[in-house]
């Protein structure tokens, strides 16, 4: 029997990537990409694939939210979600969703591949790179979901004004959020701000513009 797998993710030579890395599998069957988590829902529910290959960060719905709708209609399936802008805390809240499999997209193809081979043979996998970050000590900086939501916008150069016309808020609001996160970190710019949440492991550097 055939393994069927759908990649969800929204660039196109990402998903080339892992279309032809993921053929090199005995038994596989690459049945579809798809750009975003609306398009994933749907088609894991038409299709019931034996695991679906989700990108974390997807418009219309993220990795996360796909796994936790879709597993309703393909109970079967199973699910490996790839993150290339994880925080400890996000990927804690992955593992604990219950999906099978979650790996960095900067781990090398073969663990990438190892990781997927793994969670359809019906195993529940997390990769090395994900591990360690879940191992690593927490940050003493609590953060609410808006606040980490302001600070993530501020690390992709957003301005206040496009911050909020992205979070659906007030460029004041954004200011206020701003502020506060500059007294909890204890910093008065916004490289500073950037750079001590990177430390405290709420940002990953690679997602910095």
């Amino acid at each position: 029997m055939r393994t069927r797998i759908l990649i969800a993710d929204d660039h196109a030579f990402v998903s080339w990537g892992l279309a032809k890395a993921l053929s090199t599998l005995d038994g596989v069957e690459i049945i579809g990409s798809v750009t975003n988590g609306i398009e994933a829902i749907v088609q894991i529910r038409k299709t019931k694939p034996t695991c679906a290959v989700l990108d974390y960060n997807m418009p219309g719905a993220n990795g996360l939210e796909v796994f936790l709708e879709a597993k309703r209609w393909s109970p079967e399936t199973r699910f490996v979600l790839l993150t290339g802008t994880a925080t400890a805390a996000t990927v804690r809240t992955l593992v604990e969703s219950g999906i099978h499999g979650v790996c960095l997209k900067d781990d090398s193809e073969a663990e990438i591949i190892d990781v997927v081979r793994q969670v359809c043979a019906g195993r529940t996998v997390v990769g090395a790179s994900v591990t360690r970050m879940i191992k690593a000590p927490t940050s003493d900086v609590s953060l609410t979901d808006r606040e980490l939501a302001v600070l993530q916008a501020i690390a992709r150069g957003h301005t206040n004004a496009s911050a909020a016309e992205s979070l659906g808020i007030s460029p004041k609001t954004v200011d206020s959020h701003r502020t506060n996160l500059m007294r909890k970190f204890e910093v008065n710019s916004t490289a500073s701000l950037l750079l001590a949440a990177v430390r405290a492991g709420l940002l990953d550097p690679g997602g910095i513009r």
